[in-house]
């Protein structure tokens, strides 16, 4: 008899938002064939993630559906408009967006929607779930320990007015004051983005935040993109405590632990498994900023000369378009140990035994990291990274310096910290692999999810 279950799955097309979320999507249409599932998301979002040439081969249960990406009428392409822009029309946009591709797959399948499952940003469809009469399941894909912060941010706001008002002393004081929140202990108040922490601010995500920790309860259930052995217990012991349902799914941009390498030649067009196979164990330093995050030329160039000065064998993923701020003749001089590319397969290159230092790649690879925060929470994953596991390092100061990054390479490449570093995380991973296993957190978590929308 066929299921009339019928989950619809809202997407914030924008970052690393879309592709945790999808992969979650095909996870569950896998293990709950009956039950229909509808990918809301803009046309270029959903070509990214399901090209059109390949929807055929995707499950007979999973339908994709645009919405409206909130561009004005008549403008095509958003070339010309910063990404802030973009992601604040696209909100304000999105009630009737994401309405109007309810109601279009509704008709397309001939059945109402009976749960909805959302990314946390779209809080809206908390809203939109109570007006249903649905379950509302909510998808958190930044950090747990963001979330943290999300939650108690009036409690943050109020020690940082503490902290403007005073000088260094108060400051102290304030970090220290971070005890009173649970699992928050050894963060900073410098490690909280400002657009959260500031009361008046234009830009839509931004105002999101305060309304987080009064909207995010009235979920069936919270939904994690993490592992909850990752994550201080009584962080995770707090946030259960705020949620009806809190579920960990590990990390679902990848496989923990990662699946054997394949030869090097295979999927690797740019020769970058290849050129590790000619590189010493744990030498190889893997330098790349991810798809948004980009640092300023002056930092390129500092990289570029610490990495020639110590002659670091690196492999760099680095856009063509930012090539022009390495310093004149770097590729000639570095070319017999160091090696540039525009794209290289993360998870591959992580996991080859050359390379020595994306959080949870490198965790699965057993790879040592240099933090550079750029944004959101990134200074709180920096701040894990360094005094949470223990495996990794910072750069000096706010920017990246040619002293500051030859020191941390030493750390992390030669020195005996960084072995105590590759010892710790390779712990760590070992702890995330029993738990992403047979009969682990991760399956028992993913199971409850699917009896909830199976159920609801």
């Amino acid at each position: 008899m066929t299921s009339e279950k019928h989950v619809a799955v809202l997407a914030f097309p924008f970052t690393g938002h879309p592709l945790p979320l999808a992969n979650l999507l095909c996870k569950l249409a896998g293990a709950a064939p009956d039950v229909r599932f509808s990918f809301l998301s803009t046309a270029k979002s959903n070509g990214d993630l399901f090209p059109p040439s390949s929807r055929t081969e995707l499950l007979p249960n999973v339908g994709i559906y645009d919405v409206d990406d909130g561009l004005p009428a008549g403008r095509h392409g958003a070339a010309n408009l910063h990404s802030r822009e973009l992601r604040d029309m696209f909100l304000k946009q999105a009630p009737e967006s994401f309405r109007a591709a309810i109601d279009a797959a509704e008709r397309d399948v001939r059945k109402k929607v009976s749960c909805l499952l959302s990314d946390a940003v779209l809080m809206l469809a908390c809203e939109i779930a109570e007006q249903m009469r649905v379950p509302w399941v909510t998808f958190w894909v930044p950090s747990p320990c963001f979330l943290s912060a999300c939650v108690h941010v009036e409690v943050l706001r109020q020690l940082r007015h503490g902290t403007s008002r005073g000088g260094t002393a108060v400051a102290d004081a304030d970090d220290k004051a971070l005890d009173m929140v649970p699992g928050l202990s050894f963060f900073r108040m410098s490690d909280f983005p400002d657009e959260i922490l500031q009361d008046q601010n234009t830009r839509v995500v931004a105002n999101l935040v305060p309304q987080m920790g009064h909207v995010l309860p009235r979920a069936t259930a919270v939904v994690m993109n993490s592992f909850e052995e990752a994550n201080p217990a009584p962080l995770v012991a707090d946030l259960k405590s705020k949620f009806k349902i809190l579920l960990h799914m590990g990390c679902l941009t990848m496989q923990f632990p990662p699946p054997s390498l394949p030869p090097s030649c295979a999927s690797d067009h740019t020769g970058c498994l290849v050129w590790l196979d000619a590189r010493d164990p744990r030498t190889v330093a893997y330098i790349c900023f991810g798809t948004m995050a980009m640092p300023s030329p002056a930092e390129v160039l500092a990289l570029a000369e610490a990495l020639e000065s110590t002659m670091t064998p690196f492999l760099w993923s680095l856009k063509e378009h930012m090539m022009v701020h390495l310093p004149e003749g770097f590729l000639e001089r570095t070319g017999a140990w160091g090696k540039i590319v525009p794209w290289a397969p993360q998870s591959r290159v992580l996991s080859h035994p050359a390379c020595g230092g994306v959080l949870f790649e490198s965790v699965a690879g057993g790879v040592p990291m240099i933090c550079k925060p750029f944004w959101t929470d990134n200074m709180m994953n920096g701040r894990m990274v360094k005094e949470g596991w223990g495996i990794g390092v910072g750069v000096e100061g706010d920017m990246i310096t040619k002293s500051g990054m030859v020191k941390a390479l030493e750390v992390v490449l030669r020195g005996e910290e960084g072995k105590e570093m590759r010892k710790k995380v390779g712990e760590l991973r070992a702890r995330l692999a029993e738990a992403a296993g047979p009969g682990g957190s991760v399956e028992a978590d993913f199971k409850a999810l699917v009896d909830l929308i199976s159920a609801s």
